[in-house]
């Protein structure tokens, strides 16, 4: 049978040992024996939240959707300013794996970048997208979108 080329296994780490599934994690090892790995060792975040796409879609898309249409003149949907967003927002620059140094266009000199869907992101990462989303607006045109439960008054 052929190896798995990923393995992914939660476990916590205390005194500087594993405590949780410590037997499967020998046993990932073990089926490697011989072979070159990389090792790589990441904080656990829960997937994002219900909450956090509500907040998402129902107010900083709908924010940008009506900064385009009133500072632009333009009428997008909430997929095209979902996709404006991630265009501008989520994405991971190539790297070459040897060097480490970014790749750049040739043509352009600008560094080559590839666009990243903001589905997997875990709560952590959902919430810097969120802050850039907002950071960006403020840069752009100097308007604040509020933030998640954060109670407003109207005027009238």
């Amino acid at each position: 049978m052929p190896l798995p080329k990923k393995i992914d296994i939660r476990s916590e780490i205390h005194n500087g040992k594993f405590t949780r599934n410590r037997d499967v994690i020998v046993d990932a090892i073990a089926q490697y024996e011989g072979k070159e790995v990389t090792l790589s060792i990441k904080r656990y975040y829960k997937k994002r939240s219900n909450d956090q796409n509500a907040y998402y879609f129902g107010v900083i898309v709908e924010h940008w959707k009506n900064l385009l249409r009133t500072e632009w003149g333009e009428v997008l949907t909430k997929d095209q300013v979902h996709e404006f967003l991630k265009q501008n927002l989520s994405f991971e620059e190539k790297v070459n794996e040897e060097t480490g140094e970014l790749i750049f266009n040739p043509i352009n000199g600008r560094p080559i970048v590839k666009q990243k869907s903001t589905t997997s992101n875990d709560t952590w990462d959902q919430e810097q997208y969120h802050k850039a989303a907002r950071d960006l607006a403020y840069e752009m045109f100097q308007y604040e979108i509020p933030l998640p439960n954060k109670e407003l008054k109207a005027t009238y």
